[in-house]
């Protein structure tokens, strides 16, 4: 099968050049420096650990007591250790009198109990040095579980059993404590990646204990869906899961809804309405985890709990890496001060005051849903005035629209607010807020009405923490926590904080000043890059960009919202223009930028922007992204904020100084984000183009009994249809995102239809949309599709090309290094083989429905189908195509079943990274001893049909037929059974399905390929065997 003409194989080599081009774009994408804030700047940390195995959590609490344990992590020189105990050695601490908080930290796929050191060594350090000044007074107990770094991630009935023992965990740490007057009834849970999951699962679980948990912190775990989808049983936990705590946050119970789902959304409703779950994300640093995966979504209310990036975490500043997020210096202590503060609150503590604390030390403070549950003080406007008020020398009534600093402004100052305006107030200054009317206060600021209940409302609580932008500051980093420079503080009050307010009071320091800047600002403050054009819109985006240009006008801060900017595939780069007037003054400080996006709260900052004469920006955010739910009605849309201290001399010329900023898509590196939520499609697409290349050779098979070889028909495909596939892989994207296809495909989904209890979102009853299907993706047009399609066409070429030349290595070993010793000639030696390798099956065939994953044989039958093409190779090379007159039928056959081989090779091949994951944990669980049932890995039905074909190909009869009827009807003469027209469109059918499956369902339901080859599997092996079977009779009805 080749195409017609030089010009149609021209295509398919153009199409293979452009996708290894775009590889390897996407390599240099992946490799290049980051920049601005998503450059890491986390510090090195230092600690004195000590692990003590609690030896008296044995078999007679849990059964997995053998393959896990959990240790009691103390800090040397600061923890109390056991009696008799060094630190060094496995001393059990039931006789120990532990005095502190427990807290428990789950590590994650592949990790270990010591991952805990960091944040609980941090922990101690902070309370000792600061219990005298901020009154901590209790300690906290870090237990850590050893979980053999198992791979959890993997394997689905693993983390069932790490949830299990967890849970076991919990219940014992607290009867460590109850022997004290006020035992802790609960444990704060501290996950890491898949360690955050097996902390939701635990709530699940029947042996969970009502109210052992109250508070889970979670590092870099995939809450809105699961990283790898080779595992049937870990989709379905997931599922699972997702559905309780859905039910648990809303009345999933109906009078409709059946006793089972009222009965799910009743104990989950009771066990998780006072928890709060925090998920904190090291951001686009994260190259082992999308940090999409962590946001909660759907799945928790805001009352209980939120996303944090650490990009926006005050004093942390800093992306994190997906190992890192468990040391960086900054984000443990952040960290310890909240679980410090956590474990202070007095009296009776509620989940609001949970929720208080947590927004206080892991969000910006500029979250509207912050700001909402922040408590206010009242204070009487005599101790803020004094009893003289209204005298002028005391009190310095400001202006609007100005820039005050320190040097401006007296000990007590007024802005009047015009309640017909739209104002807004900002405040920059070195010195946190305090409360205001308190004579040690070096700087407050209240709001009061003139005709009012007399009461000042303090806003103190309202101020953000923000890098320090000063000349002297080179990085973000230099302002976070163990930095050369602090901080600096922000307050920013929008006109509906002011509305209810008259006036708005600033007080500081008669002695004592420090650098502030304020200002009252009547001009608008909110700016929108406008959109218009609909797809031309889109397009301009990845050409011109979209340009938008503004009067600064004195306004200290003004906000672009960027609603074109919202998915997370993208990198936007901004350029700035500044256009200067001749009458500016000085600046007061250079520009600096925080980008923000409301839904999950990602923060970024952007200091000294222009100050080198770059006035170019990267930007990445996390809003919709591919196969995560998100909200239909927020907004995703990406905001700068844009801080400047320029002020125009009065006069005039007003128009002092205005901005143009141009977005545009950065194309070349939005690649290697593109590769980091498309890893699992790849291995989709893949299987794809191999289902097509081989529905084309049986099509060929079928009309002429030539089996064309692999690598001649891919260039046939692409040659003849390239433009039928890039054109349906643009529709496709349009056609599933219509709402009746897209549920209709959700409920025809094999997974779907025999998972009863498969959670599928409701989008009218959750408000929430999630798109599992193709690329999941929500726009219509895009040609994500088309370029994935490339770079795995390349991909496949170079596995054919990378495969023929590592036969004809081998094959050059074999005949010609060593002909004699590899050629066994006897009969009775070829007998025995023959016998032992049927009982080799047989063992393993026994074997696999108690002991042997399933994935172990296809590795196997992957080494059988490797020497199935090698036992076919020297066909190949005396004749390179069987097309070719001269070459007798033996040859010819020889040559269509090395082709066949080969493309079955190639098949197996690529669904063997599906199967990889659970051999990994097999073997890994071999190590430590331990047997853990695989469930639905011991089904024999599974691999039972890919044994039997790979049996089969390794013993296709090679024999030649002499007479003109057999080699007409083809019965055997090419080596393989001539197949009738309906068997081959059945088979093609299959195939066709196969690459139907893979393209719409193969992201999220990767494993369910294997299942589907294995149907492909026993349907040839029907055909061909039954076939062969009737030639062989026939052959013996003519002998007769």
């Amino acid at each position: 099968m080749r195409p017609n003409s030089r010009l149609s194989k021209l295509s398919f080599y153009l199409t293979v050049l452009l996708g290894g081009f775009l590889v390897l774009l996407t390599l240099k994408s992946y490799t290049s420096k980051l920049n601005g804030p998503d450059v890491p700047s986390c510090r090195p940390v230092w600690m004195y650990p000590s692990y003590i195995k609690i030896h008296s959590f044995d078999q007679s609490h849990t059964k997995y007591a053998s393959k896990y344990s959990i240790y009691l992590y103390r800090e040397q020189g600061r923890d109390k250790l056991p009696p008799e105990g060094n630190g060094d050695n496995d001393d059990d601490v039931v006789g120990m009198e532990l005095e502190g908080v427990p807290v428990l930290f789950i590590p994650g796929n592949a990790g270990n109990h010591r991952q805990a050191r960091s944040i609980a060594a941090r922990t101690s350090e902070l309370y000792d040095e600061l219990r005298d000044v901020n009154g901590y007074k209790t300690k906290l107990d870090f237990f850590t579980i050893d979980f053999n770094e198992d791979f959890t991630a993997f394997h689905g009935r693993t983390i069932l059993d790490q949830a299990e023992y967890a849970n076991e965990a919990v219940k014992f740490i607290l009867d460590l404590y109850s022997t004290r007057s006020n035992p802790p009834k609960s444990v704060i849970v501290i996950g890491h990646s898949m360690g955050g999951i097996v902390a939701r699962i635990m709530m699940t679980l029947p042996d969970y204990l009502p109210g052992s948990v109250e508070d889970i912190l979670t590092l870099s775990s995939p809450h809105s869906t699961s990283p790898l989808t080779f595992d049937g049983d870990l989709s379905t936990i997931y599922s699972a899961v997702d559905k309780f705590w859905y039910c648990g946050f809303t009345n999933c119970s109906t009078t409709t809804g059946t006793a089972k789902l009222n009965q799910l959304s009743s104990v989950a409703h009771e066990r998780l309405q006072n928890v709060a779950l925090i998920s904190i994300t090291g951001g686009a640093l994260d190259s082992t985890l999308p940090a999409d995966y962590t946001t909660l979504g759907y799945l928790v209310p805001k009352s209980n709990g939120f996303t944090a990036f650490t990009t926006g975490i005050p004093q942390v500043w800093t992306p994190i890496d997906h190992l890192a997020i468990v040391w960086c210096q900054q984000l443990r202590t952040r960290i310890a001060l909240a679980l410090l503060e956590l474990t202070s609150l007095r009296g009776t503590v509620t989940l609001q005051d949970r929720m208080r604390v947590y927004e206080q030390y892991f969000l910006t403070g500029f979250e509207d849903y912050a700001m909402e549950n922040k408590q206010v003080a009242i204070v009487s406007e005599e101790d803020v005035f004094g009893k003289d008020a209204d005298d002028g020398n005391t009190v310095m009534k400001l202006e609007p629209g100005r820039i005050y600093n320190e040097k401006m402004l007296r000990s007590v100052n007024v802005f009047k607010l015009n309640k017909d305006k739209d104002v807004q107030f900002t405040l920059l200054s070195k010195i946190p807020l305090q409360i205001i009317g308190n004579k040690k206060s070096k700087l407050s600021v209240g709001l009061y009405n003139e005709t009012g209940d007399g009461g000042i409302r303090d806003v103190s609580s309202l101020q953000a923490t923000i890098p320090n932008f000063g000349e002297n500051v080179t990085d973000i980093s230099d302002s976070s926590y163990d930095g050369p420079t602090s901080p600096m503080y922000s307050l920013v009050l929008n006109t509906t904080i002011l509305k209810p307010y008259s006036h708005i009071v600033i007080t500081q320091s008669k002695n004592e000043r420090h650098e502030l800047y304020c200002q009252l600002s009547t001009n608008p403050s909110c700016l929108t890059l406008e959109s218009r054009g609909g797809i031309l819109s889109e397009l301009r985006l990845f050409t011109t960009g979209q340009d938008i240009s503004w009067l600064i006008n004195c306004v200290m801060m003004t906000n672009l919202k960027i609603p074109q900017a919202w998915s997370s595939l993208y990198v936007y780069k901004l350029q700035f223009k500044i256009v200067f007037s001749s009458s500016l003054e000085k600046e007061r400080f250079h520009m600096f930028i925080r980008q923000w996006t409301d839904d999950p709260f990602e923060s970024k900052w952007f200091i000294n922007v222009g100050e080198d004469g770059n006035y170019e920006l990267q930007l990445t955010m996390h809003g919709i992204a591919p196969f995560v739910p998100y909200k239909i009605q927020s907004d995703y849309g990406m905001n700068l904020q844009i801080w400047q201290g320029n002020e125009p001399v009065r006069t005039r010329e007003m128009n002092s100084k205005y901005i143009n900023i141009n977005v545009t898509i950065d194309i070349i590196a939005s690649l290697k984000l593109l590769i980091l939520r498309y890893r699992i499609t790849i291995v989709g697409i893949n299987i794809a183009i191999i289902s097509m290349v081989m529905m084309l050779q049986f099509g060929q098979f079928g009309s002429t009994s030539k089996y064309p070889s692999f690598g001649q028909t891919l260039i046939y495909l692409n040659a003849k249809y390239w433009w039928v596939i890039m054109t349906m892989l643009v529709i496709l994207n349009y056609v599933i995102n219509i709402p009746s296809v897209n549920k209709l495909l959700h409920y025809i989904d094999p997974v779907v239809l025999t998972d009863y209890n498969k959670f599928v979102i409701n989008e009218e009853e959750s408000g929430f949309k999630s798109n599992e299907l193709f690329l999941g993706l929500s726009q219509g047009f895009t040609i994500i599709g088309v370029l994935l399609y490339l770079c795995c066409n390349f991909i496949i070429w170079l596995t054919c090309v990378a495969l023929m030349l590592v036969g004809t290595m081998l094959n050059f070993v074999m005949l010609k290094l060593y002909p004699t010793r590899l050629k066994i000639g006897s009969k009775r030696v070829q007998s025995v083989l023959f016998n032992l390798q049927v009982c080799l099956m047989a063992c393993i065939v026994l074997l696999i429905p108690w002991y042997l994953p399933y994935q172990i044989v296809y590795l196997i039958g992957c080494v059988y189908q490797v020497i199935n093409v090698l036992k076919y190779w020297p066909g190949r090379i005396r004749s390179k195509d069987p097309s070719d007159e001269g070459v007798d039928d033996t040859t010819a056959a020889e040559t269509a079943v090395f082709n066949y081989q080969v493309s079955w090779l190639i098949l197996m091949l690529w669904l063997l990274p599906i199967n990889i994951p659970i051999l990994i944990v097999f073997i890994h669980n071999l190590q430590i001893n331990w047997t853990t049932p695989f469930s639905s890995h011991h089904n024999l039905l599974s691999i039972l049909p890919i044994l039997l074909m790979t049996y089969y190909n390794s013993n296709v009869k090679m024999e030649k037929r002499s007479t003109r009827k057999g080699r007409n009807m083809g019965d055997g003469g090419d080596g393989l059974p001539h197949l009738s027209t309906k068997v081959i469109k059945l088979i093609q059918l299959m195939l066709g399905y196969i690459v139907y499956y893979s393209l719409i369902y193969g992201s999220r339901h990767t494993f369910y390929l294997h299942h589907l080859f294995n149907l492909l599997c026993c349907l040839v092996w029907i055909v061909f065997y039954s076939h062969e079977s009737a030639a062989t009779t026939g052959e013996k009805g003519e002998r007769r």
